[in-house]
């Protein structure tokens, strides 16, 4: 088997900024995630990975493609992974770029495995997500949008709010208030304004490789208050928050358009009980919890992508033992358990 795996950050998706435009905790988390990707798919095939050469990564066991600065990005993606038999794709949902490399990769004639374009729509767009989960009777924060604003009287007296671009990426441009007239006040028409939820920040992951479905153990997002910005995670969580973060995964997976494939991420808010809990965004692409995650379960998880290793998941970690940083430094606190 020959997978391409094309990660946007790394694979000349931002060519035309020097590297200190970049931001340098999207790059963190891009390098992290195509690093241990592309570690776990080395195990069972040929990968052909395309880098741009100014940042300096090297694969042992891959063909690397160098990323031509001067050429189109998407061209240049499409041909290098002709020939293999299927695709993975990192890359953000701000302005559409997830749901367009899927879209002309596909056209190509090449396998990618991702979700439908009406599943990336839907989880691209925030308020798109919104309005479907609430229509479904899946807990999830009361909104506001500019062209939206049938929930503005619930949103009084919360105490807190969230502003954040519709089609943002992680925690990028996120933006907190106490105040909702000022919070209405930063809106553009991008905005999404959403009622503060407190809680446990939770990350589980649907991986489904087109035949069967599962979940992945749950973990705890670590968020920083100022700016919530993602500083990294913990896990797996324990049974009773396994139960509850499956539970609601599984609601708010059902309600979505068909069909999940690859790799799909939630962010909850576990609560002080069942009834407090909440789905916060569906992501519909590998994220970074992946670097921690591979390290809590029996078997390579890239492997159930293709059905090369199937059944439930088995947890090897203990509660809380596995620890990871957005640039993929992880610790194991406590010996696996068999």
């Amino acid at each position: 088997m020959k997978i391409f795996v094309g990660e946007y950050i790394c694979g000349g998706g931002f060519a035309e900024l020097s590297t200190d435009q970049i931001p340098a905790g999207l790059r963190q988390e891009g390098e992290s995630m195509l690093r241990a990707l592309v570690e776990d798919l080395s195990e069972f095939a040929e990968t052909t990975v395309i880098v741009e050469d100014r940042f300096g990564i090297k694969f042992d066991r891959s063909e690397v493609v160098s990323f031509d600065s001067d050429g189109h990005l998407w061209a240049q993606w499409v041909a290098a992974a002709k020939g293999c038999d299927a695709a993975l794709v990192i890359a953000p949902e701000s302005d559409g770029v997830l749901a367009k490399g899927v879209a002309l990769l596909r056209s190509s004639g090449i396998e990618v495995v991702a979700c439908s374009g009406d599943f990336l729509r839907v989880a691209s767009d925030k308020l798109l997500t919104a309005q479907l989960l609430h229509a479904a009777g899946v807990a999830h924060p009361t909104y506001l949008a500019n062209e939206d604003d049938r929930m503005s009287e619930q949103l009084q007296g919360h105490g807190r709010y969230v502003v954040k671009p519709r089609d943002g990426c992680g925690t990028q441009a996120i933006q907190t208030f106490s105040d909702l007239d000022q919070a209405r006040q930063s809106m553009c028409d991008n905005s999404l304004l959403q009622a503060w939820v407190s809680g446990k920040n939770v990350s589980i992951a649907l991986l489904s490789s087109g035949a069967y479905q599962t979940f992945l153990p749950a973990v705890s997002q670590e968020i920083r208050p100022s700016g919530c910005r993602y500083i990294g995670g913990c896990g797996p969580l324990d049974d009773d928050s396994q139960r509850r973060a499956t539970a609601l995964a599984s609601r708010a997976i059902a309600a979505m358009p068909p069909t999940a494939r690859g790799f799909v991420g939630l962010d909850l808010i576990l609560g002080d009980q069942s009834s407090d809990d909440y789905v916060i965004e569906i992501n519909p692409r590998l994220t970074t919890s992946y670097v921690g995650l591979r390290e809590m379960i029996h078997g390579n998880l890239a492997a159930r992508l293709f059905d090369l290793e199937t059944g439930p998941v088995s947890c090897k970690a203990t509660v809380d033992s596995v620890r990871w940083k957005p640039d993929g430094t992880v610790t194991i606190d406590s010996p696996a358990v068999a």
